[in-house]
């Protein structure tokens, strides 16, 4: 006698429509890790963000000033580049970003 399991919550190797494992398990996981990867550099970019500005205002010399627009200035061409990954595979075919695997 086999005992089935049915998950508590919808998972990354989920489907969220029926609850039940797909055939794509690889497919749904890859773009869950490519919005999920999107989602933290943009994150990533307003600390580093944030911090440059913080850096800039607190500090007294030229060279820290400098360091603080370096920082905001890097972390806008970082999301500039993950942005573009993305619009740059939504141009070629929408259907690229729902990492479809067919048999």
């Amino acid at each position: 006698m086999a005992l089935g399991y049915t998950p508590l919550e919808n998972g990354v190797f989920n489907d969220f429509n029926t609850g039940v494992s797909s055939n794509n398990q690889l497919g749904t996981f890859l773009g869950q890790a490519f919005q999920f990867g999107l989602a933290v550099a943009a994150a990533l970019a307003v600390v580093m963000i944030v911090w440059g500005g913080v850096e800039i205002m607190l500090s007294e010399s030229m060279f820290k000033k400098e360091d603080g627009k370096k920082k905001i200035q890097d972390a806008i061409w970082g999301l500039l580049l993950a942005l573009v990954s993305w619009l740059i595979l939504f141009t070629i075919n929408p259907d690229i970003l729902n990492f479809k695997i067919t048999n």
